[in-house]
Order: structure tokens, then sequence, then C-alpha cells
């Protein structure tokens, strides 16, 4: 009813009429009760049912029976139903399913970091190989640094042959990049870049290897590629460029989002949960020296508490409470966590290598496993913070 209406009917209000409005305004009070009990009830209270979750206890049916004498038309079965594998042994148990795992949307570095083991080094960077692409062609671009052959769907890219004076990796960068050492007649070395990109450990996340090679000016070399083995001529100059790339692409991507189609294949994962009723298992499709040092860094950014380790028997004793951890935050992170875990929730994470990786467990001790829940969830952690 309109503003202007209750005016209207005020107005024409009679004064034999003005005893019974108590009672008018009783009914409208309850009128507005029997609307909100109704609201309430939802359809339920109309006797409507709510059939959202019927699917769930839906059965098979028997198929047609044709009597015969008919025509037998030939039945196919539109949806196949697998069987189920029920590696946790949950079959008839009722669970509360959470989100899933979100696929990466930021248009930002959440991440961008250096990883070194042993003379190898390599850019992490938490942003899907798709968006990194276009800021990697656009860095030997914009350094003056000529690109020989790009290939986005393998990730692999390599340079021409570079002339430079010779020096530390500072002054070899910096006659690379000014573009004139072409015509540098103090020019006495020749380089070359391959770069390769691949999907990171983290989901959405790439890695990105860079290999250097250096011969003296006018060595006989072919002119398309160079003789690599995986190792850099010159170390400090690979560092020197993973450096500069690293701080490129952290300042670049967030100014603008652009996808290569061509890179958006590269998105294999090297890691996995292979779930089981009592032995579930973590595997990354990884040599043993990365694989182990991916756990230890997993353990510390994810503030599980590490005792011990045993790099022979390739074994972390750690202290991890399933019923009270929480995912570290930024005070967290800053300052440590003095809380203590008791001996019960003392685990050991073991690494084993396998035909198609490596192979992580949670033990309760060197012959036992623990708890097959406790350890999906410890192994949840370690995977999520690997990188």
């Amino acid at each position: 009813m309109s503003r202007a209406l209750l005016i209207t009917e005020r107005n024409t209000v009679s004064s034999s009429d003005i005893p019974r409005l108590p009672t008018i305004c009783a009914l409208a009070r309850a009128g507005v009760a029997v609307f909100l009990l109704v609201s309430l009830g939802g359809c339920s209270w109309l006797g409507i049912k709510d059939s959202r979750g019927d699917y769930l206890q839906a059965r098979s049916i028997p198929r047609v029976v044709v009597p015969e004498g008919l025509d037998q038309p030939p039945f196919n079965d539109v949806l196949l139903i697998p069987a189920v594998d029920d590696s946790r042994g949950i079959s008839g148990e009722r669970l509360e399913i959470g989100l899933p795992e979100a696929l990466s949307t930021a248009v930002g570095v959440e991440q961008i970091v250096i990883r070194k083991l042993g003379d190898e080094r390599w850019i992490f960077i938490d942003t899907p190989p798709a968006a990194v692409w276009p800021k990697i062609r656009l860095f030997w671009e914009v350094n003056n640094m000529e690109v020989q052959f790009a290939d986005p769907r393998r990730g692999t890219l390599e340079t021409s042959w570079l002339s430079s004076t010779e020096g530390d990796a500072d002054g070899i960068y910096s006659s690379l990049k000014s573009g004139v050492a072409w015509g540098n007649d103090n020019a006495t070395v020749q380089n070359k870049f391959r770069l390769t990109m691949e999907a990171g450990i983290r989901s959405g996340s790439s890695e990105v290897h860079l290999e250097h090679k250096q011969v003296p000016l006018g060595a006989p070399v072919r002119a398309d590629t160079a003789n690599w083995t995986n190792a850099s001529d010159d170390l400090e100059l690979e560092t020197k460029v993973l450096t500069e790339l690293a701080y490129f692409l952290g300042e670049t991507i967030p100014q603008g989002y652009s996808i290569s189609q061509g890179a958006m294949n590269i998105r294999s994962s090297r890691v996995e949960i292979l779930p089981d009723r009592s032995r579930p298992v973590l595997r990354y499709k990884l040599d043993f020296d990365r694989a182990w040092a991916t756990v230890g860094g997993a353990l510390e950014d994810a503030r599980i508490s590490v005792e011990d380790l045993d790099r022979d028997a390739a074994y972390y004793y750690v202290y991890y409470d399933d019923t009270n951890y929480e995912e570290p935050g930024f005070f967290s992170k800053l300052f440590k966590d003095e809380t203590q875990v008791g001996e019960e929730k003392k685990y050991l994470v073991h690494l084993e290598e396998a035909e198609d990786g490596v192979h992580v467990t949670v033990l309760k001790d060197a012959d036992t496993l623990a708890d097959p829940l406790v350890s999906e969830r410890l192994l949840k952690i370690i995977k999520e913070y690997s990188s």
C-alpha cells in the first residue's frame, strides 16, 4: 500500500469507526505473522517437496523387456557408470565434501624466487606458464638480445650467438643488453642462452631454467644451436641473467596480463596424491635429490616442526597435530610458534625411489604405518607447499 493511499484512507475515517482501529491493527499484525510463517516454512508448508538431494538415493532400474513377437530394438546405454575404486575404504559412509582446489586465476605474482640445488638454479613463479611466456619473450626483446627461435608449446627458447667483451657477469650482461657489442672492436667472446620453461610442482606455477654457452669470438660454431649439456659455462653470468629475468617478470606481469595459446599446453603436474585405505602416497615425478629438498622446503614453509632428519635413510622426523593444525598466516611466518606437540604426535615422513617417481609416505615408527587419514592430511599439506 503506497504512502498516498494510506493518507487517503485516514482522511476518510469517520468518528464512528475510530473505536475499531485497534481491532484493524491487530488483524493487520496477525496477517503479517501468518505471512512470515508461510515465508519461513517455504515450499514444504505448501506441500511442495524439496527434491534436490533425491539423486543421491537414485538406483539403477531393469531394462525394458519387449514381449516376444515384437520388434527388438537395440538398446544402447547413453551413460556408462564406471566401477568405483574405493581406495580409501569409505563406501557407505556419509561425508561432508569440501570445495575442490581452485584453478589459478591470479593476474599478479604471489611469489617469485630463484631456487638452487647444487649448481642448478631456476626461477619459481606462482603464475601459469601461459601467462609467463609472453613476458619471457619480451625480456629478450627489450634487452636487445636476438632470439634464434622460440617454441611456446615446448617452452624452449634459444638466442643467437651474441658477441660481448670478457669480464665479470655484470660487465658481460651490460655489454650484451647495450646492443653495441656487435660493433665493438673489443668483443672477444660469443654467448648463447637456452631457456626452458615447464609447469611448476605447485598447481598454477611455472619454473624457468637457463643454460649458457660461451666460445671465443670467431670460433667455428653452428649458427642455430650449441652443444647443450645441462651445465652452463659461466654460472655467474647464468645467475645474473636469471636474476634480471626474475625482476622483469615480477614487474611486468602485474602491468598487463596476456596469454600464450601455445604455452597453455604446458600444464602437466609433477606431484599427486595416491589415496589408499591403509597407505596413501604422495608421488613426485622428480629425481630423488630434488624431491628430498622439495619435501624439506614444504615442511618448513608449512611450519611443520622437524625434530631431525636422516638423509641416508630418507626420513624426516616431524611433529604434526592434525586436530590443531592451522595454516601459517602473515604474523605466524614472522614470529616462531613455540606451541609444543606431544610425543604421540610424532611421525616419520619417508621418501623412497620407485619406477614412477619418488614416493612419500607417513609412518608412526620405522615398522608401523600412520593412521591413513592423518597421513593423507599431512601429505596434502606437503603437496600444497611444494615448490
